[in-house]
């Protein structure tokens, strides 16, 4: 019997001897669980291999990175080593980027993996035995330092022993998570305010598939965290400028990052990350930069907010959405006399229909800007598809008001003319055209707050937009609630019949610029499409007004309606986008570098001519832009502006943002700008361009020209 005892003693002391070894690779604290690994269960001497300090995070917590940023401090690993032994610094894994409070911070969520090369000493002879003191700081509203302390024991022999094959997936994940050496140069220069602007030479990148780029330095002190990074990418490579950070000393020869780009692939969405070292090159300070633009600078919150507000107030003066308007004056009219409550939920509703859509608006955007990674202002303009839909619906809107159709009948089954119908849903869906037809307009105060919102997190979007929204609706809400200004509307009488029929051109003459669009988009075709489409429309439209409900004919009336809208619907399937035609309310391109008198943008042309000393006037343009082609009829291209142009040796770049252009948009995120119009004047000699207001005036143009020329004499 006691045998046994002696026995299960033994069998104690082993387990109590191998314990220690276990429980100190582990440690549990309450914010983050820490694991020492290796990629080995047996070393061969002299031979390297990697550990891993294991992180698993606590939710919505977060430690740091080796740069963490404005605050925060890097986890720290002290090892304790036989002689003969080396430890590398460590390999940090990709951080992302938090932002608190404004605090800009860089570091790591859910689970990180920091990567050490250890090599044991050549004359090792039996087990190696690995000591680390890590220590590392975990916040979420609150910061706790948390600390612990590991030890490794591994064997050796002739040859090193791979670890089993959970731990080596979680090595090759680790790896995958390591930023790789970048394969293109890198440079950066010094503006002469201080701030240096980062440029990687990687040519032959497609612009429209790189999204969410972001450079990280390697160190604090040198670049500044706190601000955005608006990067730009185009042909020749990705741009950065960057801010001087609050080191007094020197920028060092070397800047040392990780680049952080998502670009899209034939097998999706991939996010890369890239080491970088880039240096000191006086001459990108001498390329032309728009960081720092006069006009472009950064707005809070709340002044986005009041900006967007005005913006929404203003847009109802600009000439995108006056039909939609005079309907809705109209409608309102009619009302006049009726119960005050009927007048109330009518205003409610229009002003219901706005925001609703401000918010749809709004969560695509969010949704493109998940996926895409940018996205701007009357981005849907650029698509020929849209472009023709919407003709379709201010022809059919037309064609409602004109008395060609009535609402109430069975053409009330297909979804006619909802916007026509009275009450409170026609009110609402008043309130939806007003939003679709007011999103090719940029309205003074707008452009700033539209690309504030554009760049922030979800919640001041949403606000931005549905301030904006708000201010749209404004004036017709107040009208309606407002006793006082109703009884300055007009009694009802014959003359709104008249009205409700003249009302009915505008909408043809918005159905006839759409299609104008759609030929800058997609070249003469469109025609013929928008054209075919409209004869098919408004041949259901008869078909479903002609007859009786008793007539045998009925149901074949409604097929042969339904095969006409099919039709006129599917030819959206035979367009094609093709480079725009230079949306120029005073003349076409012709298809060569030069069209009337104007030279197709690029930003290579651009600083060759800043760099020249040169006047430079650049317009940022649509053919869905009504405020664009406006300002070019009564400021860019009057007889006086265009002497005054030629005087001043003005070379004058026109970037046309028809269809989607990555050059333009890049252009627009760098000047915080989310749509055009877009007005960029340099003086001659001037290192920075001048932002000019967003609706124009020839008195506006000669005064800045005049100015510029005296300044120069």
């Amino acid at each position: 019997m006691s045998r046994l005892p002696a026995f299960l003693l033994g069998v104690l002391v082993v387990i109590a001897t191998a314990l220690p070894a276990f429980a100190q690779s582990v440690v549990q604290t309450d914010n983050v669980r820490a694991e020492l690994l290796a990629d080995v269960s047996a070393v061969k001497p002299g031979e390297p291999f990697w550990v891993g300090l294991r992180q698993t995070i606590r939710p919505k917590w977060h430690t740091y990175w080796k740069n963490p940023g404005e605050s925060g401090l890097p986890t720290e690993i002290t090892w304790t080593l036989p002689p003969g032994a080396k430890a590398d610094p460590i390999v940090w894994p990709t951080p992302i980027l938090f932002e608190i409070g404004g605090i800009i911070n860089y570091g790591f969520k859910d689970e990180s993996m920091l990567l050490v090369r250890i090599t044991p000493p050549a004359d090792l002879s039996g087990p190696l035995k690995l000591e680390a003191a890590a220590n590392w700081l975990v916040c979420e509203d609150v910061c706790i330092p948390e600390e612990g302390k590991f030890e490794l024991t591994l064997p050796s022999g002739t040859a090193a022993t791979p670890a089993p094959p959970a731990t080596r997936t979680l090595f090759e994940q680790a790896r995958r998570n390591i930023p790789t050496e970048s394969p293109w140069p890198a440079r950066y220069g010094v503006a002469q305010s201080g701030d240096p602007t980062l440029v990687i030479d990687a040519k032959g990148l497609k612009p429209d598939t790189i999204s969410n780029v972001y450079f990280f330095p390697a160190e604090w002190g040198p670049i500044a965290t706190m601000v955005r990074q608006n990067a730009t990418v185009d042909a020749n490579g990705i741009r950065i400028p960057l801010k001087r950070g609050d080191a007094k000393t020197a920028l060092p020869p070397l800047l040392a990052g990780t680049l952080v780009l998502t670009e899209k692939t034939a097998d999706g969405t991939v996010k890369q990350a890239f080491d970088v070292s880039a240096k000191l090159d006086p001459a990108v300070a001498n390329t032309t930069s728009l960081a720092g633009a006069a006009g472009s600078e950064e707005l809070s919150l709340v002044q986005a907010l009041l900006f967007a507000l005005l913006g929404g107030l203003i847009l109802n003066l600009m000439p995108c959405v006056f039909p939609v308007l005079a309907m809705k004056a109209a409608a309102f009219a009619r009302l006049a006399g009726h119960d005050r409550a009927e007048m109330r939920r009518d205003g409610l509703a229009y002003t219901a229909g706005v925001l609703v859509s401000f918010a749809a608006m709004a969560a695509i955007v969010l949704a493109i800007r998940s996926a895409a990674g940018e996205v701007s202002w009357g981005f849907q303009f650029q698509s020929p598809i849209f472009s023709l839909l919407i003709a379709y619906l201010f022809f059919v809107v037309g064609l409602n008001l004109s008395g060609v159709f009535e609402v109430g009948n069975r053409l009330a089954g297909v979804g006619q003319g909802l916007v026509a119908r009275g009450g409170t849903t026609g009110a609402f869906f008043t309130g939806v055209l007003a939003v679709i037809v007011a999103t090719p307009c940029t309205a003074p105060f707008m452009a700033a707050a539209l690309g504030f919102a554009l760049a922030q997190p979800a919640p001041a979007t949403v606000a931005v937009l549905l301030a904006m929204g708000l201010g749209l609706a404004l004036p017709y809400l107040a009208l309606s609630m407002t006793p006082a200004l109703q009884r300055l509307m007009p009694r009802p009488g014959p003359w709104m019949d008249r009205l409700r029929q003249f009302l009915a051109f505008p909408m043809y003459a918005s159905a006839v610029w759409m299609i104008w669009v759609l030929t800058q988009q997609t070249g003469a075709d469109g025609v013929l499409y928008a054209l075919g489409g409209m004869v098919l429309i408004a041949f259901a439209i008869w078909l479903l007004g002609a007859g009786s409900t008793a007539s045998a004919g009925t149901w074949l009336r409604r097929g042969l309606a339904a095969v006409a809208v099919l039709l006129a619907f599917g030819v959206t399937l035979k367009l094609e986008d093709r480079p725009a035609t230079a949306a120029s309310a005073s003349g076409s391109a012709t298809g060569g570098v030069n069209f009337d008198g104007w030279e197709r943008f690029s930003r290579a042309r651009m600083a060759e001519a800043v760099a020249a000393g040169k006047p430079v006037f650049v317009d940022f343009t649509a053919a869905w832009c009504i405020t664009c082609l406006v300002n070019e009829r009564v400021a860019l291209e009057t007889a006086a502006s265009r002497k005054a142009f030629e005087q001043a040796g003005v070379v004058k770049l026109k970037g046309d943002w028809t269809n989607r252009d990555p050059e333009i948009t890049s252009v627009l995120k760098e000047l915080g700008r989310a749509g055009v119009p877009l007005y960029l004047y340099w003086a001659p000699g001037a290192e920075k361009p001048k932002i000019l207001p967003q609706v124009l005036t020839e008195a506006m143009i000669l005064s800045e020209l005049s100015s510029s020329e005296q300044t120069k004499r």
